[in-house]
């Protein structure tokens, strides 16, 4: 129907420029970008920013850290900007072992919460009580005090079959490093034949995979995932005795009141890894808890009528719908863990804070460090964003 004349909309000559929506626009970037240039100028003007330069990050660094797990660094002759990775690398494994462990433990603690067992269902209520509504900072430290005062000396270490030991030291452990199987290869080579055998295996879980259909006609289940490790192995088992272990077991040994060898984990590592992981396991739990509870009551129902048992109902039917609503939320937890290791300080772990420190009071140069600690956390958040956006995509991709 054409609009009656008297309702026409005014040309646009007759309107109030603060009124047209091209104008208002104009007008907002102009202010974002005077902003902007007010808070760049104010602290070129305001610093000395002569001097500003990262060249003293090759010099020597002339202080060791600890931790240095595959690593080779004596911080005598290697550079500052070395001993920095190393920092770097110290943080990096104990996030990713704190959000393997709290992904375990949230999911666990979060499905518990529901469970029809009161005892179980009020356990896991107490659990994320107490972690969540204590600071992170208090766990750390008091993880730290127990790992050292609960702990038995080095000298009166606890020996498990010459293999594990346990003390106030931290837990030593064997560890696989490479040897001269695969008729002598270079390691490149053992690498390589670890990702065929991977390969192999997933192709063998998307192929029974592709065939689990059956399942509904036959009512044989095909389970592809079980299938997949037999083929892995299958696969290590004979490349071990044709072709030689491509790897030797390294023992630890204690030497004084220290360990050599082997895999050390340290009482700073391990009260860090704890508190990170006690603290964040109680948030994700709460987030799974949600997002089950968010899912229809149809959908437990239709999984009920159909006869799956409890884990059939879990692991197919209730968790790859809820994963829609807990992935952002989760990947939230996981940057706060990026975030949260700088507390590594106050158990005098040597993360890439606590170097970046170590360095700023050796060479100065405040200014630039704190620059390459606020860039490094960014990257490491970016990289975990982008891993976790990627997943979101591809459940949010699968309609059910």
């Amino acid at each position: 129907m054409a609009i009656a004349a008297g309702n026409a909309p005014p040309p646009s000559s007759d309107v109030p420029l603060l009124y047209r929506r091209g104008v208002r626009r104009l007008l907002t970037q102009g202010i974002y970008v005077a902003l902007t240039a007010v808070v760049i100028g104010y602290v070129y003007t305001s610093l000395d920013l002569r001097e500003f330069g990262f060249g003293f990050l090759n010099e020597p660094a002339a202080f060791k850290v600890g931790n240095q797990w595959l690593t080779d660094v004596d911080g005598v002759t290697n550079s500052r900007i070395t001993m920095y990775l190393v920092g770097v690398w110290s943080s990096l494994r104990a996030v990713l072992v704190a959000i393997a462990l709290s992904t375990v433990i949230g999911v666990l603690i979060g499905v518990a919460r529901l469970s029809s067992n009161w005892l179980v269902a009020q356990m896991a209520m107490l659990y994320v009580e107490i972690f969540r509504n204590t600071p992170l900072l208090v766990q750390v430290v008091l993880v730290y005090t127990i790992l050292l005062i609960g702990a038995p000396l080095i000298e009166n270490v606890v020996n498990v079959g010459d293999f594990f030991f346990i003390s106030n030291r931290g837990m030593a452990m064997p560890w696989p490093v490479p040897d001269s199987g695969f008729w002598g290869t270079p390691d490149w080579f053992v690498g390589v034949w670890v990702a065929a055998l991977i390969a192999i295996g997933v192709v063998a879980q998307r192929v029974r995979a592709d065939r689990q259909g059956r399942e509904r006609e036959t009512g044989q289940p095909h389970y592809p995932n079980r299938w997949a490790l037999g083929v892995f192995a299958v696969g290590a088992v004979v490349s071990f005795f044709a072709l030689g272990a491509p790897v030797s077991i390294d023992e630890p040994v204690i030497v004084g009141t220290h360990y050599i060898e082997g895999m050390v984990m340290e009482p700073e590592f391990t009260a860090l890894v704890a508190g990170l992981t006690l603290y964040t396991s109680a948030f994700i739990a709460e987030i799974v808890r949600g997002g089950i509870q968010a899912l229809p009551r149809g959908q437990t129902e239709a999984a009920n009528a159909v006869g799956l048992s409890a884990y059939q109902r879990l692991t197919l039917v209730i968790l790859p719908q809820a994963l829609r609503q807990i992935i952002p939320s989760v990947t939230n937890q996981y940057l706060n863990i990026n975030k949260n290791s700088s507390l590594a300080y106050a158990v005098l772990y040597d993360d890439l804070f606590r170097v970046a420190n170590i360095v700023q009071n050796k060479a100065g140069h405040a200014l630039e460090m704190f620059f390459v600690i606020i860039v490094t956390y960014m990257l490491i958040s970016f990289a975990i964003s982008v891993v976790m956006n990627f997943f979101n995509a591809r459940v949010t991709a699968q309609r059910i």
